[in-house]
């Protein structure tokens, strides 16, 4: 009851699963992912074990097309399941069971599956693949983007909730936590797919603000300043926390008039941020000197 696409980035080696449906949390069942391994999407009445086991199997070394064969020889209702397998080697398999409701079926592509049922059209999963295969830049944003072209093509007839985009990294680190490039959900929302662009937005601008901020604790706040400065005519500070790191990073920089500005506007909006920003004195981030002469009294 959902449409998905399954795809790599031939470039960067990532792997990604994007999807949305009517029913509630569709990113708590459909897209299973294993850094370095592969990525699965398993729907319509879905059966977990073809992302559990599927990913053990990914990482024992079977093909796409083996896992399907192996774990749809072991389900007792394969014909009630929609899966899509890529493999880290760019393999890729998908399945349609004959009494997924209509219309249900799936296109592969060069580098992506899209698949989908309960859908307004077959040319839901054609127009995925087509906008997908078709795109450049981040995996993310292509994989939005085939929500999107889902969506102009009619998208779940029965109506829209919830959405999900899963990238990972083509090999390990060795620091797991690095090996998840993006794991975004939208459980419950009058137009997730919506939702879920502007989530990824968010997060961009978030990452860049606490990367630099980051830096500038750790030695090189000239260099952070300037690098959130170059960005900040295409990305207006709105959310209270990132104005107080961009504060920070600014009066670490010797730009305290700056600083004093942004928190200036805090003390109107959001005061309990300029409480934050006292306590990195008080934890030795920011020298003690420098949060007296920017921050205002309370």
């Amino acid at each position: 009851m959902t449409y998905s696409i399954v795809a790599r980035d031939a470039a960067t080696g990532e792997m990604g699963v994007a999807t949305q449906s009517q029913a509630f949390a569709v990113g708590s069942s459909v897209p299973f992912a294993l850094p370095g391994h592969g990525v699965i999407a398993t729907q319509s009445m879905a059966e977990p074990m073809y992302g559990s086991v599927g990913l053990e199997l990914l990482q024992g070394g079977f093909t796409a097309q083996e896992v399907l064969t192996a774990l749809s020889s072991v389900d007792p209702q394969p014909q009630r399941r929609q899966v899509a397998v890529l493999g880290v080697n760019g393999d890729l398999a998908a399945y349609t069971g004959d009494q997924c409701v209509e219309s249900a079926g799936h296109l592969v592509g060069d580098t992506s599956v899209a698949l989908a049922n309960m859908a307004a059209s077959p040319a839901v999963w054609e127009s995925m693949v087509e906008r997908f295969e078709g795109s450049g830049g981040p995996l993310a944003q292509r994989l939005l983007n085939a929500l999107l072209a889902a969506e102009e093509a009619g998208g779940d007839f029965r109506g829209r909730r919830s959405a999900a985009i899963l990238v990972i990294r083509s090999s390990t680190t060795g620091r797991p936590w690095h090996d998840t490039v993006v794991d975004l959900r939208v459980d419950d929302s009058p137009d997730p797919v919506a939702a879920l662009a502007a989530l990824l937005v968010t997060r961009a601008r978030y990452q860049d603000v606490v990367r630099a901020f980051q830096q500038a604790i750790d030695g090189d706040p000239v260099t952070a300043d300037r690098e959130l400065e170059l960005l900040r005519p295409m990305d207006p500070v709105t959310e209270p926390d990132q104005l107080m790191w961009r504060a920070v990073v600014a009066a670490l920089a010797g730009r305290e008039d700056a600083a004093r500005e942004m928190l200036g506007e805090l003390a109107a909006s959001a005061p309990q941020f300029l409480e934050a920003a006292r306590r990195f004195g008080k934890a030795g981030l920011m020298p003690a000197d420098v949060i007296e002469r920017i921050v205002p009294a309370p």
